[in-house]
């Protein structure tokens, strides 16, 4: 277990409240934060006056209303592939692609009888795709909470977001992120001790990885990527400096330097077109078995 500073601001239930507008805030200006270092602007989809439509659909997952009626309103970003065709969605952390709710919504259906195979996107396939597996198996996810990042696969990430209390979860996080943050000025508020406020069937889970109010979760992933302990290789591929094997380093080495050769992370200085063809032009010349799947400045693990 990480060993926490004295410092760190273990938050008290009651010091910590959930706000629907809060939270859009913080979304939008976290995905503000990332066009201007790799993502385009382009990218972000604002909701439509009254919200996304087909929202209602994504009721198959058992959420409840204010889940619901969050996933309406909240900003997306668009899945995009190779020269602007539709494709993967970004990646907003290592590991961590986000979901295109208001994608998926129309798709949506009631659940069927036959949950063990892919009959569609019915509520247990999206569940299964933004819930770490092994909770969603046991039903320990309560229904407000959602998952804002795709869990399916190795090595996933997440990001559980819980709309009663109004905190993330991350799931999986990396302990240097939890020694790091504690340090950060001011120091974060981080949700602890869940044996005092969830109930039993939570506490395990809820204990295992840190939870953070809305607003300070996306501070920190912005604080990752000033520090470039996430690396964006591409739009749909972002390196972090905690776990980097030996034959990784080179290359997100090379990016690093790159980024800070072109101002970053001083966004008034920062020469954001530049460097990413620098970054493109690094990854296509020198480290060309970086690239996957004819994807410019994705890089594989």
């Amino acid at each position: 277990m990480c060993q926490l500073p004295d410092v760190y601001d273990f938050a008290g239930i009651h010091n910590i409240h959930y706000s629907r507008d809060e939270t859009i805030s913080a979304v939008r200006q976290f995905y503000t934060f990332l066009s201007k270092m790799y993502m385009d602007e382009s990218d972000i989809l604002e909701p439509p006056e009254g919200g996304w439509p087909h929202m209602d659909n994504l009721r198959c997952m058992g959420k409840t209303d204010e889940v619901i009626e969050l996933l309406r309103r909240l900003p997306y970003l668009c899945p995009k592939g190779p020269e602007g065709k539709v494709g993967l969605w970004p990646s907003v952390a290592p590991r961590s692609d986000v979901i295109n709710w208001s994608e998926l919504a129309p798709k949506a259906m009631p659940c069927s009888s036959s949950s063990r195979r892919f009959d569609g996107w019915n509520g247990n396939n999206l569940r299964h795709i933004s819930e770490p597996m092994e909770l969603m198996n046991e039903d320990r996810i309560p229904p407000d909470v959602i998952g804002l990042v795709y869990s399916a696969g190795r090595y996933r990430k997440n990001f559980l977001l819980d709309t009663a209390r109004g905190i993330i979860h991350w799931y999986e996080c990396w302990g240097e992120i939890q020694i790091l943050s504690a340090y950060y000025t001011p120091p974060p508020t981080r949700l602890d001790f869940p044996e005092e406020w969830a109930p039993e069937n939570e506490v395990e889970w809820r204990s295992e990885y840190p939870a953070w109010s809305v607003t300070d979760f996306f501070a920190i992933i912005r604080r990752q990527f000033e520090d470039l302990n996430f690396v964006p290789l591409g739009p749909h591929n972002v390196q972090e400096v905690f776990t980097m094997a030996d034959d990784n380093r080179a290359v997100i080495k090379a990016v690093q330097d790159i980024y800070r050769q072109h101002g970053w992370p001083d966004l008034a200085t920062y020469r954001k077109e530049d460097c990413l063809r620098a970054v493109r032009k690094a990854m296509r010349e020198d480290f060309p078995e970086s690239i996957r799947c004819g994807q410019e400045g994705d890089y594989v693990d």
